[in-house]
């Protein structure tokens, strides 16, 4: 499989998305994480086992375009986006906009403050054991057996 980085600015979103659309690609996922100042957002899409990613960078208190009149489906990714982080995503379709109600949280928005982002030290390795299925483990650095110590993963 292949896959292609295409950097644009918030205001081609819907342009790309659209192109995208119309030569028979699927929508495969979107991310949201936190950066310093903002937020940066990847849509990825698939065609014929070619991935596309576009990455757009939003600076805070700015707003992005739904999608969901092109991919009917990314209401699930837009209201767990707006939920989780805060991000104001304009004109989803309003049979699917939950208006920051998809997830019931103790906390409203708790990936919006970046100082709650967890850091590179505070990750945990997977280890992926083969066999039937799946097996994960998780491994924290700062366990001293190697084992979570019921921290919880």
């Amino acid at each position: 499989m292949q896959q292609q980085f295409i950097e644009i600015q918030p205001d081609g979103l819907p342009e790309r998305v659209a192109r995208f659309k119309k030569e028979g690609c699927r929508l495969v996922q979107i991310l949201c994480t936190r950066v310093e100042g903002g937020y940066e957002l990847t849509y990825s899409f698939d065609r014929n086992y070619f991935l596309y990613h576009l990455r757009l960078t939003l600076p805070e208190g700015a707003s992005v375009m739904s999608v969901t009149t092109m991919f009917w489906y990314a209401f699930v990714w837009e209201n767990e986006i707006h939920d989780l982080f805060g991000l104001d995503i304009r004109f989803i379709s309003e049979d699917v906009d939950y208006r920051g109600h998809f997830f019931h949280l103790a906390e409203k928005t708790p990936w919006h403050e970046l100082q709650k982002a967890a850091h590179a030290k505070q990750a945990f390795k997977v280890d992926l054991r083969g066999g039937l299925g799946i097996d994960a483990a998780a491994i924290r650095k700062d366990a001293p057996d190697g084992t979570d110590n019921g921290k919880g993963v």
